[in-house]
């Protein structure tokens, strides 16, 4: 984590010798660019491996956002809490699902509205997960964010469509039972992913 912080760092001081010429620069230029910034720092990194093109700085200054929000979450929600806090998420849909049958439209807003729900609260205890070390390279990749394809931005955009739904005049209660049943369909995979790690409920 902390190696591709700095990666991402020096993209973006890197990006100042490169906006002058459309993100291409001479050979020359680039060891130039490269020695100042490397100036007091280790001999052996080869300058030129700073020489960087348009698509590679905007891929670093867009995942560096990312980077430094799931280094916080890991410092204030340990990984076996934010998993604990996965499954009672679980629980709280099954919950919303219980509503919906029961056609409890008020009950299911309010029960939603509670900003102490796990579920709602899901980006950052995912966030905690996917930023610490018990998770593998793959599973992280699975989970994802709302940002990468992985069946975690499932969970965000079901729960997200289904408290959309709420905010209808006269929501549908056949899309609100499908967005919830997805989220927690969702959710219960990034639980068993998690499970394959170690973790247990």
């Amino acid at each position: 984590m902390k190696a591709n912080l700095i990666t991402a760092l020096l993209s973006i001081l890197s990006l100042r010798f490169h906006l002058g010429a459309s993100f291409t620069v001479s050979h020359q230029h680039s060891i130039a660019s490269s020695s100042t910034l490397l100036k007091g720092t280790n001999k052996n990194v080869e300058p030129t491996s700073l020489h960087l093109n348009r698509r590679q700085v905007l891929q670093s200054v867009s995942v560096l956002p990312l980077l430094i929000t799931q280094s916080a979450y890991a410092k204030t929600i340990k990984p076996n809490e934010a998993f604990q806090n996965l499954i009672t998420a679980r629980n709280e849909l099954k919950e919303a699902k219980y509503l919906i049958a029961s056609q409890d439209i008020e009950g299911l807003k309010e029960y939603l509205s509670d900003a102490s729900l796990k579920i709602n609260n899901y980006e950052e205890n995912a966030g905690a997960l996917l930023a610490s070390k018990n998770l593998d390279a793959e599973s992280k990749k699975a989970i994802g964010t709302i940002r990468t394809y992985g069946v975690g931005a499932d969970v965000v955009i079901m729960y997200g469509g289904l408290k959309g739904e709420l905010d209808e005049e006269n929501p549908n209660m056949n899309n609100l039972f499908k967005s919830a049943e997805r989220a927690w369909e969702s959710l219960n995979e990034v639980i068993a992913i998690c499970k394959s790690n170690g973790f247990t409920e």
